[in-house]
């Protein structure tokens, strides 16, 4: 009988999904394994609903504050006990569950804690007897990825300094993977030449690109006074503006770059393209996203970390900065003094891309795909 998979996230941010996209990929197209992939908040009561369209809204409006507030808060032993609750309350389905008991995981890989929760109470149940690994998303563990340690059979992680603290919370060292965020390996090793790249993008061969992620959550202006910042600044660099899925600022970014006949900015919708745009380009600017992060730690280019919705966020960027990897501002008046000091300093750049050139290539899927192979 095929060894069976199952791969499980959660749609609170596109971070959750990504991974697990990549990790079910990779094992699919490696193995002959039954592999299913499950988005937990396709079977969610009202409840579940309002908590996804609750996330969307603060993305949105970019509640930083009301974020934070609720992460701190949450990140004690004492919470948890109340979210484990909250999570069989708005996914403890029937046809969650009959979908889950049905394919009877042999091995579960999770990339969002509410998924990690229901696994072990289904596995407490009886229902399944299922391997459970949980892939922590971000450059820190809070209270509700360890909640139930003790019934997890390990926990991927992004680096030894997540390890280190795992441990401190009293997780054995043997149940823990500093493999590193997963990324789509094959989509990077397959990447075009940079001649094409620039020619693609209309581009000089090897002017300087600065790659600014801006799209945020759909209908989000919040952004666009970090774009107009960038374009009253006498950059000798073109700027490839990602507005993602936000037509409303992909609509208002473009009427500002034909108003002011801005030359050196591209605007962008929705880009499968990033990863090439990336191998090009001198720097990226990005909220501290794990996933964006980790694909910028891959393809050694240095970040500039503009405020995100706080939380995890705040600890990837903490993260970044400390390994000299990236420069954090805080605000649209720090936005345009750091800029206008890479521009005067190249060096600042050039020594942080140094640093990267020093770090080993990801292989997390492999190493997954090798964890499992190996799971009894």
């Amino acid at each position: 009988m095929k060894k069976r998979i199952l791969v499980m996230y959660a749609r609170y941010g596109s971070g959750h999904k990504a991974i697990a996209e990549y990790v079910a990929a990779y094992i699919k197209t490696h193995n002959d394994y039954e592999v299913k992939i499950i988005d937990i908040t396709d079977y969610g009561n009202g409840m579940a609903k309002f908590t996804v369209k609750l996330m969307d809204f603060i993305l949105n409006k970019h509640h930083e504050l009301l974020f934070n507030v609720g992460y701190e808060l949450a990140d004690h032993k004492i919470s948890t006990i109340a979210n484990n609750f909250f999570v069989k309350k708005i996914y403890g389905s029937k046809k969650l569950q009959q979908e889950i008991v049905s394919f009877n995981p042999d091995i579960t890989i999770s990339s969002h804690f509410y998924c990690s929760n229901l696994i072990t109470y289904y596995n407490k149940l009886g229902l399944i007897s299922s391997k459970l690994f949980t892939i922590i998303t971000d450059y820190r563990a809070h209270e509700f990825w360890i909640r139930n340690k003790n019934l997890e059979d390990g926990y991927i992680v992004g680096n030894k300094i997540v390890k280190e603290e795992l441990i401190k919370k009293g997780i054995q060292s043997k149940k823990i993977y500093p493999f590193g965020l997963p990324l789509n390996i094959t989509k990077i090793s397959n990447l075009d030449n940079e001649e094409d790249i620039y020619k693609r993008y209309k581009l000089k061969n090897h002017q300087k690109v600065y790659l600014f992620f801006g799209g945020s959550s759909s209908g989000s202006m919040y952004y666009f006074n970090y774009f107009k910042a960038i374009t009253k600044i006498n950059l000798d660099a073109i700027v490839i503006f990602i507005c993602g899925k936000n037509a409303q600022l992909k609509k208002k970014c473009d009427a500002y770059v034909k108003e002011n006949h801005l030359e050196n900015m591209q605007v962008l919708g929705y880009s499968n393209d990033v990863l090439n745009l990336m191998k090009i380009s001198d720097l990226v600017i990005s909220k501290p996203g794990g996933a964006t992060v980790t694909e910028c730690m891959e393809m050694k280019v240095p970040m500039l970390l503009i405020p995100g919705i706080g939380g995890q966020e705040k600890y990837n960027a903490r993260f970044l900065v400390r390994k000299k990897y990236g420069v954090k501002v805080r605000s649209v008046w720090g936005f345009k003094k750091v800029i206008k000091n890479m521009q005067k300093n190249p060096a600042i750049i050039k020594k942080m891309h140094e640093r990267l050139n020093n770090l080993d290539n990801n292989e997390s899927v492999i190493k997954i795909n090798n964890l499992i192979r190996n799971c009894k």
